[in-house]
């Protein structure tokens, strides 16, 4: 019996499979993009630390629930990677469907290698430190 390849090949393709599934607000692809334990972790700009798969799930649905637009446009800051541990610092430039331009926000995503692939087990996204925050910030990611 053919064994079936992992659903992301590296890291770089889980980044980029979360970002779509953020565009689309699609919460299967989000949370398939998601390591499938209970040790993940995910903390939303001014949010608190949100811990194991139950807690991650629950608030990408609502947030992904709310339909709002979004584009990104993603800035490499650094990669560390090594055996099955990859670590992504980067800006992330959001443009909302309504015009507005989503003041900057720094993240850290980090993926990990299993016999399934490449799963993220964290994003942490906050105010890029140095920018102006926007007013009213429509996406709270």
């Amino acid at each position: 019996m053919p064994m079936t390849p992992p659903l992301f090949a590296n890291a770089e393709q889980a980044e980029m499979a979360f970002y779509r599934a953020f565009e689309a607000n699609d919460l299967d692809a989000m949370m398939a993009v998601w390591d499938d334990t209970d040790d993940i972790v995910c903390i939303h700009p001014m949010g608190p630390a949100l811990n194991g798969r139950q807690a991650v799930i629950d608030s990408w649905r609502e947030i992904l629930s709310g339909g709002v637009a979004m584009r990104f446009s993603l800035e490499k800051v650094q990669t560390y990677t090594a055996d099955n541990l990859s670590i992504h610092m980067l800006n992330e430039h959001i443009d909302v469907a309504s015009g507005n331009r989503v003041a900057p926000m720094a993240a850290t995503n980090i993926f990990r290698l299993s016999p399934q692939g490449w799963h993220m087990v964290s994003h942490h996204a906050s105010p890029n430190p140095g920018t102006q925050t926007a007013k009213s910030n429509p996406l709270l990611h």
